[in-house]
């Protein structure tokens, strides 16, 4: 995956994500939420779209912007498969 056009630094990702990324995944989901609550503090994203860069922090806000709020199953189940789509193509 080192010459993927799409990243254009080269792939910098870890093998295999831990809780620290897992940490990050959530964050961002729940910053989504927040900024689609009318009544809550905006984000750190609500100034503008999340950076081109994609980090787990960005996934999470991308997923949370479509699925919005969700039980903490869920959130685990997507953390889950994204981090096997990642180990499968590294």
């Amino acid at each position: 995956m080192g010459d993927d056009p799409t990243i254009p630094l080269g792939d910098v990702r870890q093998s295999d994500p831990g809780s620290d990324r897992q940490g990050a995944f959530k964050r961002g989901w729940t910053a989504a939420v927040k900024d689609l609550d009318d009544d809550a503090a905006p984000s750190k994203y609500a100034e503008g779209p999340p950076p081109e860069t994609l980090t787990w922090d960005s996934l999470g806000y991308r997923l949370g912007s479509v699925f919005g709020e969700t039980d903490d199953d869920l959130r685990q189940e997507l953390f889950d498969w994204c981090r096997q789509k990642q180990k499968r193509e590294s």
